[in-house]
């Protein structure tokens, strides 16, 4: 045991431990329990119901459904029919859709061919004269 003590690698094992030590009490205590499958799907559809409502009530959105002829009474009709993994498909993919589509994916398409031209045209030692 004293040889043990004495030990080069002593001193920085009881550094690492206090660090270590230290570093774990800051973790927050967390209390679980079980949930039945029924309370925990009808928790997430009715966050995902949430996700695509907020969507709905923009003024865009709004007036472009009723554009179309859908009125609030069946919209909301439409939406209680959807089962939970329609609901949840419908929520997940409203983040990732964005106003009018994302031209920057075609502005560097365009960037890209443009560039490609320039380099072959210098690459067969040709030039464009715009007179």
């Amino acid at each position: 045991m004293y040889m043990f003590l004495n030990s080069p690698l002593m001193k920085p094992v009881a550094m690492l431990l206090v660090l270590v030590m230290g570093l774990i009490n800051f973790i927050p205590g967390v209390e679980a329990g079980f949930i039945s499958s029924e309370e925990s799907s009808s928790i997430a559809r009715q966050k995902n119901m949430a996700v695509v409502q907020k969507v709905l009530e923009h003024k865009i959105v709004n007036e472009r459904l009723r554009a179309l002829g859908f009125g609030e009474e069946e919209i909301t009709a439409r939406l209680s029919r959807l089962s939970s993994a329609e609901l949840h498909k419908l929520a997940a993919r409203i983040d990732s859709l964005t106003a009018g589509g994302d031209g920057l994916g075609v502005v560097i398409a365009l960037l890209v061919i443009a560039i490609l031209v320039i380099v072959l045209i210098k690459l067969m030692n040709k030039r464009i004269v715009i007179s």
